[in-house]
């Protein structure tokens, strides 16, 4: 390190991960660099809302360098990476001269995984990004207006959407979907019948939420089924096609729109730096979020393998997980800069939750209790405001969810295409 300039950090990722290691540095006697692809910050967990028309995309997406306007420490490039080299200190990138850095936050994410499932990556809609979100919610507003002005594509199936995966993206997408049928597209499209379309849940598990308890995995299944949705477990995609899904057991379902929710894996950059890939092709870190034998690199966020210190299990890939570990690889990086010995890592878990539909949630916590409805729909709201980055957008989801529960109308069953 350096001793006449002020150390570098390097953040690549502005995801939950990267803004949290940023937000802890911004006091820090460093050079704070966050790179990101895009120039905004995506609040993953509520996608499906967007993707719904129930928040609007400013309610999701938020500009990093509005987020990081106060940090006078921290400039914002919006770039994508390329390749990282560990023993030069240094990181490529497509758009712009490389960087060096004394310390490195690697907080790149993950990409979803379609687990080798034919026509799935041209065909499917993955619900990981905001120009997911936003393809996925003009594409079935396409559908129903097409459904709309020829009545004969409903039974072709144009109006069907399969979504894949029994965890919580795919509950929620699924339940969101099958309100927003049910309920606006019914009054909006009055011609076609509510029963013109249907919503299937395919998980290849044997249940729903296997990380929950019986009886909430039995309540989830209950309040989908009860808002129309057909939960089909123990089955699997066997491949994707513009019209038609097929499963494994030969059974081909009639829809235009799949909608996946089944799994993630690690950045592909993980694959050229040379270190022990972990399930998922996430990076496994030591106690402190280093790699290992590399103390000035943290891996942080989706793409890091993080082993609980309590549980000693692999922490999954949420956003309160990504947002603490680049909390504390930014802690620990100004405690280090300035002469302070840094902390392992502990995860605070506040439970797991999932928001099905209107008044029908779950939630379990850490010590085993579990709550369902509308209290837990209440804490599920409670939890992920606190994540919002700011004021601003916690206003707006407020404001947003406040209006579909009280008029069950969405703010965004608009499509808007050039002219």
């Amino acid at each position: 390190m350096s001793s006449n300039r002020r150390p570098r950090v390097l953040i690549l990722g502005g995801g939950f991960a990267g803004v949290g290691a940023a937000q802890k540095l911004e006091h820090a006697d460093a050079e704070v660099v966050l790179v990101d692809k895009h120039d905004y910050h995506t609040f993953q967990p509520l996608l499906y809302q967007l993707a719904t028309g129930l928040l609007e995309t400013t309610a999701v997406g938020h500009s990093l360098r509005d987020l990081l306007s106060r940090h006078d420490n921290t400039v914002i490039h919006k770039a994508s990476v390329t390749a990282i080299d560990l023993e030069q200190r240094t990181a490529e990138f497509e758009e712009m001269a490389p960087v060096s850095y004394d310390y490195l936050v690697f907080a790149l994410g993950a990409e979803v995984n379609f687990f080798g499932t034919a026509g799935a990556p041209a065909h499917a809609f993955p619900m990981y990004t905001l120009s997911h979100a936003m393809k996925l919610k003009d594409h079935v507003l396409e559908r129903w207006e097409s459904a709309d002005r020829d009545p004969s594509l409903i039974e072709d199936g144009a109006l069907n959407v399969v979504v894949v995966g029994g965890g919580p993206t795919g509950v929620e997408t699924a339940g969101a979907i099958a309100e927003l049928y049910r309920g606006n597209f019914a009054k909006d499209y009055r011609d076609i019948g509510p029963e013109a379309a249907r919503v299937i849940l395919v998980e290849a598990g044997p249940e729903l939420f296997p990380m929950f308890k019986p009886k909430l995995r039995e309540y989830a299944e209950r309040a989908l089924t009860e808002r129309g949705v057909e939960v089909r477990t123990g089955a699997a995609v066997a491949s994707v096609e513009p019209t038609r899904v097929t499963l494994k057991s030969g059974e081909t379902l009639d829809s235009h729109t799949l909608v996946w929710g089944a799994g993630l894996q690690g950045n592909p950059l993980v694959q050229s730096l040379e270190v022990e890939l972990q399930r998922g092709n996430r990076i496994g870190v030591g106690p402190d979020l280093t790699l290992p034998d590399r103390p000035e690199v943290y891996v942080v966020g989706d793409i890091a393998a993080i082993t609980d210190a309590g549980t000693e299990q692999t922490l999954p890939q949420l956003g309160s997980v990504a947002l603490q570990s680049g909390e504390h690889a930014g802690e620990s990086i100004a405690h280090r800069i300035a002469g302070k010995e840094p902390k392992p890592f502990a995860y605070k878990d506040k439970g797991t939750m999932a928001a099905i539909g209107r008044g029908a949630a779950v939630v379990q916590m850490l010590g085993g209790r579990t709550m369902t409805g509308l209290k837990a729909q209440a804490a599920w709201g409670a939890v992920h405001l606190a994540l919002l980055p700011t004021n601003e957008d916690r206003a707006k989801a407020v404001v947003s969810w406040a209006g579909a529960a009280a008029t069950h109308q969405r703010v965004g069953r608009i499509t808007v295409g050039s002219d």
